[in-house]
């Protein structure tokens, strides 16, 4: 459930590039600190975002610096790790964690590995960000109850990750109805563009998608969209038209151009991709 939040590199000034890059490059190097190396797998555009997001709103300004990148030996611009972008690396690690749990339950017996090499990881973010653990922890559960029944009502079950990112959005900064609506409806399109991504590998899996169960089996996936353009184009378009809306309410300054390419540009052009039928969303390569 990750890659969906992403900046459109093509149309991006290079000065917002590279704030973006720090920060991403930043989450990585903090996720070292607060664990072992393998646990920068968890680094991720979509909480990537989200921690620019949150700085932004806090109005909390970061401090660049130089760090050699174990990925490629070469010294990289990073944003340094604060105080938030530590707990945006335990965020991370635990919402990798719980999504693994999920796919293990929806039949994917083999990323129970990767489950059992995080769970360390996984506990001491926990310990360190109990109410946050404590919200995914009751909001996968309740994701995988509704999933358990087969579930074919698409809100109640996209309310799950939804209500989800609002909730951990407040621990954050204070209640807001525009901060509320925006963390609601990111939440929600991730969830719906996921479950469009994987249609095809779903319906043939015979996994839980609460879309195959609205529109009915997909065996080509292209055919499938076609078919039912109209609805997923509104399930998709109606959440991202809340979101935007909300993020143009919002005193957005300080990353301001991040921020604005990835909701206008980025989310547009991957949930354009998606009702479009490409076999997977493409990221930008950093």
């Amino acid at each position: 459930m990750f890659g969906y939040v992403i900046p459109d590199k093509n149309n991006m000034y290079i000065k917002d590039f590279n704030v973006f890059q720090a920060f991403y490059c930043g989450l990585c190097k903090a996720l070292s600190k607060t664990g072992s190396q393998p646990t920068r797998l968890c680094t991720n555009y979509d909480v990537t975002f989200y921690n620019v997001f949150l700085h932004s709103l806090v109005g909390e300004e970061v401090k660049f610096q130089k760090k050699l990148c174990v990925y490629n030996g070469k010294k990289k611009v990073i944003v340094a790790p604060d105080e938030l972008s530590l707990k945006m690396a335990d965020l991370a690690v635990l919402l990798v964690y719980y999504n693994i749990e999920d796919d293990v339950h929806d039949g994917k017996p083999t990323r129970i590995v990767l489950k059992w090499r995080l769970a360390l990881r996984k506990n001491a973010a926990a310990r360190r960000l109990p109410e946050i653990d404590g919200l995914m922890r009751r909001s996968f559960s309740r994701l995988a109850k509704l999933e358990k029944a087969r579930c074919d009502d698409i809100d109640e079950v996209a309310d799950c990750f939804a209500s989800l990112m609002r909730d951990i959005t407040r621990k954050f900064v204070k209640a807001d109805e525009n901060v509320d609506t925006f963390a609601y409806n990111l939440g929600r399109l991730v969830y719906l563009m996921d479950a469009v991504d994987d249609l095809q590998k779903d319906s043939k899996k015979g996994r839980y998608n609460p879309l195959l169960l609205n529109y009915g089996k997909c065996d080509d996936k292209a055919e499938y969209l076609k078919k039912n353009s109209d609805e997923l184009s509104f399930l998709l378009v109606s959440a991202y038209n809340k979101l935007v809306g909300s993020y143009n309410a919002l005193p957005i300054v300080m990353y301001e151009g991040v921020l604005s390419n990835t909701v206008y540009l980025g989310i547009k052009m991957q949930m354009e991709r998606l009702l479009k039928g490409e076999e997977k969303c493409q990221m930008t390569r950093l």
